[in-house]
């Protein structure tokens, strides 16, 4: 499928500057979710994702969109098959819940990027009223399944009025690895807060974390899908600028949360929840250009300790398999040269058969078959779930050495 690129003109998405620095280059890279059937590889889309710093308000983010409704129609990921995920939003609904709205009834909690209703499933078992908010034909249709209402479409700067009318004012909108991919995440807070309860109203949004993705030189998340990556920094920084605060982070401690995960909880800076506010995160070296290109410096060498690993493990005739064809697989794997030496992708939930993944082209088959087609060793991309994973594959006869978290191969020396 073809997909309209354009790019912006060195402007700022956030505050408009046009003093915005390139630092870092990844060639040629698709879509995470972009997989092919056999017969058509080659016709994915391919295209550079560079990453720019602006040096006025210290956001990160790409300069160039892709016009993607067609995209987001075909979407299929979830995490539905994950015990570990499905922990992971009943706790933060309950600990939303609890902390904010405690014995109140006839909260409307609005979930844009709301995929198949995973989290609204368990907002809505605490009484709550909820609406999706999915571009994705296919995921609504499974929300719709489990009882989730949602309206099918991009939210825009115009959606308001495609809310129904009892959703014209929600106490809680929520974002889970949704806010991160709007080109425009200013207009967006704006229109989000037309329709916030002005006093008690929150807005919670999970992201991937900036400072996390150095610390482990995770570049797979820079994707085409996704905008400006935010530390705690300037998530505060963000919020003030739009007449919010922030008035917590993370909610639920680390080891329940998914793995790379910043989460933070704003409301206006009038309302009952303005005392809370959070005027400063200390992040030494991340408002300075100079340590985003010796961050770039140690991705490179990641991608080359990558390369290294699969040439001397394949030339000692081991096989190699990948765990996780989400995003983290997809993009890790494009920006190698020697990816094709990997025998196959697994996931818990492939999109369908007879596919590829995109750029590089290894089959994506369910996780059976690593036990039909064993494999020396496989190396997890969905480390956040590894614990979980590791107790699959050890059933299926997998020794514990055999199992390696993609984070270990980028320091492989």
């Amino acid at each position: 499928m073809k997909y309209n690129v354009h790019t912006l003109n060195n402007t700022c998405r956030i505050c408009k500057s046009k003093n915005v620095e390139f630092f870092l280059h990844l060639d040629n890279m698709p879509f995470t979710d972009d997989f092919v059937k056999k017969e058509n590889t080659g016709s994915e889309f391919l295209y550079p994702i560079e990453i720019f710093f602006c040096k006025d308000c210290k956001t990160l983010q790409t300069q160039h969109d892709v016009e993607i409704i067609d995209y987001y129609e075909n979407y299929q990921y979830s995490v539905g098959a994950s015990g570990f995920a499905a922990e992971f939003m009943n706790g933060i609904a309950k600990k939303i819940y609890d902390t904010y709205f405690p014995n109140t009834s006839n909260i409307k909690v609005l979930e844009v990027g709301s995929g198949d209703g995973g989290q609204l499933v368990h907002f809505k078992a605490l009484g709550c009223k909820t609406l999706g908010f999915e571009p994705s034909s296919y995921l609504v249709k499974v929300a719709a399944e489990r009882g989730i209402e949602s309206v099918h479409d991009l939210f825009t700067n115009e959606s308001i009025k495609d809310l129904p009318e009892n959703f014209r004012e929600v106490q809680l909108i929520f974002l889970s690895y949704t806010f991160d991919h709007l080109p425009d995440p200013v207009g967006f807070l704006k229109t989000a807060y037309q329709i916030l309860d002005k006093q008690r109203g929150i807005i919670i949004i999970e992201n991937h974390d900036a400072q996390k993705i150095f610390e482990r030189q995770e570049y797979c998340l820079f994707e085409h899908e996704h905008s400006i990556y935010l530390t705690k920094q300037t998530a505060i920084s963000l919020a003030k600028r739009n007449d919010l605060d922030v008035i917590e982070f993370d909610v639920l401690p680390e080891e329940k949360r998914r793995a790379n995960s910043l989460i933070f909880v704003m409301a206006g800076n009038n309302s009952v929840w303005a005392n809370q506010a959070i005027n400063n995160y200390d992040l030494p070296g991340y408002d300075k250009l100079d340590f985003y290109r010796q961050q770039a410096d140690k991705i490179y060498k990641g991608i080359s300790n990558f390369e290294k690993y699969i040439d001397e493990k394949t030339v000692e005739g081991k096989t190699i398999a990948g765990y996780g064809a989400g995003g983290r697989g997809v993009m890790t794997l494009a920006a190698l040269k020697n990816s094709n030496k990997l025998q196959y992708l697994v996931d818990k939930k492939t999109k369908s058969e007879n596919v590829c993944a995109p750029k590089f082209h290894l089959p994506v088959y369910t996780i059976d078959r690593l036990k039909s087609e064993p494999v020396d060793e496989v190396i997890v991309f969905s480390f956040g779930y590894m614990d979980e994973i590791k107790k699959d594959l050890i059933a299926m006869g997998y020794k514990e050495n055999q199992i390696h978290s993609m984070l270990d191969i980028l320091k492989y020396n």
